[in-house]
C-alpha cells in the first residue's frame, strides 16, 4: 500500500500562532535572565540560544537543518546572509532586515562568539551545533509548556514566517518563490490556508 507521509505530514504540521511563539520566546528570555542572575553561564547561554533559534527561525523561513548549520563568519556579512540549503543545494543570499541585523549582532556579542563558531552551539563537544532531534525536543517542550493544542514540528517556525508573510503582503507568487515551491497551490497548502481564512479575507474586503 502506497503512503504519502511527507505530503500528509506537511498538511498536518501547523504554523505557530503568534501568541504561542511569543510566549515560547518569553519563557526563554526569562530563564536566560534568571540564569544570568544566578551566575550560571552555561544555562544563560543555552536559554539565549533557544530564544534566538526561535527568533531567527521565525524571521528567515529556513529549514531547521539549515538554521543549525549557520556560522558567524561564514554565513553573515555586511548585513546579509549567505547559505546553501541542505535539502536542495540551492544558494540563499539576501539582505537582512536592519532590526534583525541588530538582534543578530547583539546575540553574537552577548555570547562572545567568534567568526569560526556555529551560531547555535551544543553543550556536547566543542563548537558543534545541536542535532535536528535536539532542536525538535526544544521546540516541542516549549510548545507543550505554553499549551499549544495543535500539531507542531520543526517546520512550524518556517510555516509561521510563510503564513505571516502572506497575511501581511498578500504576495503569494513571491512567497512561492521564496520557499522554492513549484506551484502557489503548494504554498497555500503549506501554510495551512483554508476556506475559513479565504472567507475572512473576503468579509474584510470593502471598496469605499
Amino acid at each position: 500500500m502506497r503512503r504519502y507521509r511527507v505530503r500528509f505530514g506537511r498538511k498536518t504540521v501547523k504554523p505557530f500562532k503568534k501568541a504561542d511563539i511569543d510566549n515560547m520566546i518569553m519563557i526563554c528570555k526569562k530563564r536566560r535572565d534568571q540564569a544570568i542572575e544566578d551566575k550560571n553561564k552555561e544555562q544563560a547561554y543555552l536559554w539565549d540560544r533557544n530564544y534566538f533559534l526561535l527568533h531567527l527561525g521565525r524571521n528567515l523561513a529556513f529549514r531547521i537543518e539549515d538554521l543549525l548549520q549557520l556560522k558567524v563568519g561564514a554565513n553573515f556579512k555586511n548585513g546579509s546572509i549567505y547559505a546553501r540549503e541542505f535539502k536542495t543545494d540551492k544558494e540563499q543570499s539576501f539582505e537582512l532586515n536592519p532590526k534583525l541585523v541588530k538582534d543578530l549582532e547583539d546575540y553574537i556579542n552577548r555570547n562572545k562568539l567568534s567568526e569560526d563558531e556555529y551560531l547555535f552551539k551544543s553543550r556536547k563537544g566543542i563548537n558543534k551545533p545541536p542535532t535536528r532531534q535536539r532542536a525538535w525536543q526544544i521546540i516541542k517542550q516549549l510548545a507543550d509548556e505554553v499549551k499549544v493544542n495543535y500539531v507542531v514540528g520543526t517546520h512550524s517556525l518556517r510555516k509561521y514566517f510563510a503564513r505571516t508573510y502572506y497575511e501581511k503582503t498578500g504576495d503569494l507568487i513571491g512567497l512561492c518563490e521564496l520557499l522554492n515551491h513549484s506551484d502557489p497551490k503548494v504554498t497555500l497548502l503549506y501554510i495551512c490556508w483554508e476556506d475559513n481564512d479565504k472567507n475572512e479575507k473576503r468579509k474584510g474586503f470593502y471598496i469605499d
